[in-house]
């Protein structure tokens, strides 16, 4: 098995599907995994964590993995994973519509719906996963791109892939910092391939396009600690009324969505090792939340921990510790 990119072989052991299905719910979401063929199943893979972005190599044989919708309604981690595929091909359905990968495309599918994957082959793929708030979009937009093939061979594809490729065969080797700054440039990018994609539709609907301009009104003014609906609706010269109505028609309202922007930035900024040595509340007051008893009930309300808990566990491992020591870790 010849892979598109050239990575170096996996060194972890193959294991076999009752192992394989424990490993893919512990490092994954619950799924189920079924093998095709008579040859027996056999699987191994690599994983490296940076923040909450974790970055998986896999190598198994042919297979069908699902999301169902019972397994969804456990409420399980939230995550959005990213397939780039580089040896053998991938059919991902999720949302109504079907991608096929060939060696060197990419697709992104949502754990919150279900989904199913299909491997009539031995295959070996990149995966990376990380949590929705990541991609600064609702999930009722992010659902119009889920299971679409982002090919190598597209203008964009040859910028973004690649760029994932290199992350994915250098993250163990580079230092926690440089590592981090480059998962976020990777996140970006990924928003990016996102959004093109977005706008082949958005001209085509006034109603999503007024929504994508209110959201970009909203990150920009989310430093404001006096940001508010009306704030909002006045730049674009509608009513409140109008702009409620924008939102709830995915599901969302309009405070509610500044208050996880906000939360979702400091969050990053608490795990960006260059603001190590800027004040919590000094974050929290960039992104509009000045009021440092209630910004931290927020928090740990939101994330389960309090600011100073959640930096101290995302600090980089000390200088001199190998990341993979401290940052890798291999599925069995």
């Amino acid at each position: 098995m010849t892979d598109i990119f050239d990575f170096p072989p996996l060194e972890a052991p193959y294991v076999d599907i009752a192992q394989w299905r424990r490993d893919t719910t512990e490092n994954f979401v619950p799924l189920d995994v079924h093998p095709l063929g008579s040859h027996p199943f056999r699987a191994r893979a690599s994983r490296v964590d940076v923040g909450s972005v974790s970055v998986f190599r896999i190598e198994h044989t042919a297979s069908i993995v699902a999301r169902t919708p019972a397994l969804v309604r456990r409420g399980d981690t939230d995550l959005i994973k990213v397939s780039l595929q580089l040896s053998g091909e991938e059919l991902i359905e999720q949302d109504g519509r079907v991608a096929l990968l060939h060696p060197g495309d990419l697709a992104i599918y949502d754990t919150s719906r279900p989904y199913t994957l299909r491997f009539d082959g031995t295959t070996s793929l990149v995966v990376i996963t990380f949590p929705h708030g990541y991609l600064d979009l609702p999930r009722d937009e992010l659902a119009a791109v889920t299971a679409t093939a982002f090919p190598l061979e597209s203008p964009m594809g040859r910028v973004v892939n690649p760029f994932l490729v290199g992350l994915a065969q250098s993250l163990v080797e580079l230092p926690a910092e440089q590592a981090q700054r480059l998962a976020r440039t990777g996140l970006d990018l990924l928003m990016t391939l996102i959004r093109t994609q977005l706008k082949e539709g958005v001209p085509r609907d006034p109603r999503r396009q007024l929504l994508h301009e209110l959201l970009g009104t909203i990150d920009q003014l989310l430093g404001d600690p006096d940001l508010s609906p009306a704030q909002v609706a006045a730049v674009h010269f509608i009513s409140t009324r109008h702009l409620h109505a924008v939102f709830s028609e995915r599901g969302i309202t309009v405070a509610g969505w500044i208050r996880e922007r906000r939360l979702e930035h400091i969050r990053r900024d608490l795990t960006d090792a260059q603001l190590a040595d800027l004040p919590i509340a000094r974050i929290a007051s960039r992104w509009g939340l000045v009021n440092p008893a209630h910004f931290s009930r927020l928090f740990r309300a939101t994330f389960g921990q309090s600011p100073t808990e959640y930096r101290a566990a995302a600090s980089p491992e000390p200088a001199g510790v190998p990341r993979e020591q401290a940052a890798a870790s291999a599925l069995r």
